[in-house]
């Protein structure tokens, strides 16, 4: 019984020591304003050829209205790398895929992949690791040096935002990497859970982390929020070193 304790306070220790670095989402307000969003100036020169986007995301507002939580731009390309929660996405600031067939529920965690690359040609968007479209793209290569913005979408670099296009919702461990990732690897990430930590094989590829995007400057009421990962993984440390403990006395 003592072993147990300790255990669970071991356990507990970990949880809490970890929690602070991947138990946190962000949160833009249902009450839309274009002072919500998240600015960062990424170095994008290792994703000029090959680009993917994957992110946890719960929305809150209108199924069936397009609102932008993706927005790269560069001077003169205000669509250089885009991704909205419904409609369409965009690569290169002239390739646009549509996509209306698919609806997602308002208040429901849903795992969103756009993959693109030069030697590919094409765009390729997946929803809960499953490939639901893919788009013929002819561009050679997308810009570095720009700006990032989370929640808005940029019609001028840095700015020129509008409110309709103004993202309402949950975004939760959003990865950028420096290549088209493959469908298994995907769909490995979705299958893994909300609530996994990153693959440590795809660590080298991460251009732009969760941890850069919540370390960014935030305007207005985007705030940070539990994800509601740390009871599920604690009882998971709890379970696999209770576990532990007993192999260990079968042992002996």
């Amino acid at each position: 019984m003592l072993s147990l304790i300790l255990l669970c306070c071991f356990a507990g220790s970990l949880a809490s020591s970890d929690s602070a670095q991947w138990d946190r989402a962000l949160k833009f307000p249902e009450e839309v304003s274009t002072s919500n969003y998240v600015k960062l100036y990424p170095d994008f020169s290792r994703a000029t050829t090959s680009v993917t986007v994957c992110t946890w995301m719960k929305k809150y507002l209108d199924p069936r209205v397009q609102h932008i939580w993706f927005s790269y731009a560069v001077s003169g390309r205000d669509n250089e790398l885009m991704l909205s929660d419904y409609y369409h996405n965009a690569v290169g600031n002239s390739v646009y895929m549509l996509w209306t067939d698919l609806v997602l529920l308002k208040n429901e965690w849903y795992h969103f992949c756009l993959g693109w690359s030069e030697s590919s040609d094409r765009m390729d968007f997946y929803v809960n690791g499953v490939l639901v479209q893919t788009e013929a793209t002819s561009i050679s290569s997308i810009g570095a040096g720009g700006t990032l913005v989370i929640g808005q979408d940029q019609d001028s670099l840095g700015g020129g935002f509008d409110k309709n296009q103004a993202f309402g919702g949950e975004l939760y461990q959003l990865n950028v990497f420096s290549r088209k990732l493959r469908v298994e690897e995907i769909a490995a990430m979705y299958f893994d859970g909300r609530c996994s930590s990153l693959p440590s094989t795809l660590a080298h590829d991460v251009v732009v982390s969760w941890e850069d995007i919540l370390g960014a400057t935030r305007s207005g009421a985007v705030q940070e929020v539990s994800a509601e990962c740390s009871e599920r993984n604690f009882l998971g440390k709890v379970t696999q070193l209770v576990l532990e403990e007993v192999n260990s006395c079968r042992g002996h």
